[in-house]
């Protein structure tokens, strides 16, 4: 068999003295003679990165591989064919099966208890309520609602595991659409112990139930801390209210509208450097795949991450449900602007406005 490891990813899962994972696939239906990849991802919060890919061989894939010590991690694994399986939990000592046909669906089993609670989740029938946001006009009439009634058909199983890390990344989309009633997410919440509190999803939970004020144009900014490129500490407060324009660009590596921007941002920052500066703030949580996509895109200008990604810190604090996300700073501190693409461009929003006038 061909396997192919992005070197980058690999150093991942050798650090530490791990066991070894195996995800081994058996799937019928497909002929020798068809050419069937099948790669896999793995995932960091609320980005995910391909570091595997195998071609079946009489049917057969196999994916291997170590952790850190004490690790859990999501992965999902997908063929060229469009078979998808999702939320797969693993660590370093998952054994695991998925079994499939060729034009059917892919079913994992593993001696994860993570997996049975996650087959779980999956059993409850939410098939009625998807049909009805499956049109664009749907989706606007109806979504609230769905997942309003979703987090109901789905709670006796949340209940029944308070503790599982497959029930807080299934309920962690509801909270972030606001779809989970506050008494909900409270008694979440009591009942989670001290290291689930301290994840990005016990995180987001506490602040679905306590949300921090989102600072609004005419307001001050408000601060918050994280680090460099290079692991220094700093805070927003280091480059905002001292007499420059700050830009805020709040976005991810996996934004296709966040690298169209960057062209333009380019020039703003050669043009406008005396006057205005942009700060970075990425919704990742992977530092490697932010740092790499910065590297790619050979981005200029500072950069600060807080590794919460949406799930809290800076993302939750300016309410960022769009991405990117532009927060435009006054040199004395006061935010001026506010606005998502399609809503403005550079030039309206900034520049004419600000940039041009002689303070």
């Amino acid at each position: 068999m061909k396997k192919s490891l992005f070197l980058t990813l690999l150093t991942l899962f050798v650090r530490g003295t791990a066991s070894a994972w195996k995800i081994e696939g058996r799937i019928t239906g497909i002929a020798d003679q068809d050419s069937v990849t099948v790669v896999i991802f793995r995932y960091w919060g609320n980005s995910g990165r391909t570091f595997q890919a195998d071609t079946l061989h009489d049917g057969q894939f196999i994916f291997s591989g170590t952790l850190p010590d004490d690790a859990m991690v999501m992965m999902s694994v997908k063929s060229s064919t469009g078979k998808w399986v999702n939320s797969l939990w693993v660590t370093d000592t998952t054994r695991m099966q998925i079994t499939g046909t060729g034009d059917g669906p892919w079913k994992a089993a593993s001696n994860e208890p993570e997996q049975a609670i996650e087959a779980e989740i999956r059993a409850v029938d939410l098939s009625d309520l998807e049909a009805l946001i499956e049109s664009a006009e749907g989706y606007e009439k109806y979504r609230d609602s769905v997942w309003r009634l979703s987090v109901e058909r789905l709670w006796p199983v949340y209940v029944r595991y308070p503790n599982s890390r497959a029930m807080l990344d299934n309920l962690n989309f509801y909270v972030h659409v606001g779809a989970v009633p506050k008494e909900k997410l409270q008694w979440v919440y009591d009942r989670l112990t001290p290291e689930n509190r301290a994840t990005l999803h016990g995180r987001a939970i506490a602040l679905a139930i306590d949300p921090p004020h989102q600072p609004q144009v005419g307001e001050r900014f408000v601060d918050f801390e994280g680090a460099d490129t290079a692991g220094v500490a700093c805070k927003l407060s280091d480059y905002a209210g001292r007499g420059k324009y700050v830009l805020l660009d709040l976005w991810s590596a996996g934004c296709g509208g966040c690298y169209a921007a960057f062209p333009e941002m380019k020039k703003l920052y050669a043009e406008y450097g005396d006057r205005l500066e942009i700060v970075g703030i990425t919704l990742d949580v992977s530092k490697e795949m932010w740092i790499g996509a910065i590297q790619w895109q050979q981005l200029p200008w500072k950069h600060i991450s807080d590794g919460m990604g949406t799930y809290a810190g800076a993302g939750v604090l300016y309410g960022t449900n769009v991405m990117p996300t532009y927060v435009l700073i006054d040199p004395q501190g006061t935010i001026v602007e506010r606005w998502y693409p399609g809503q403005g461009d550079f030039q309206d929003r900034m520049v004419e406005p600000y940039l041009k006038k002689k303070e």
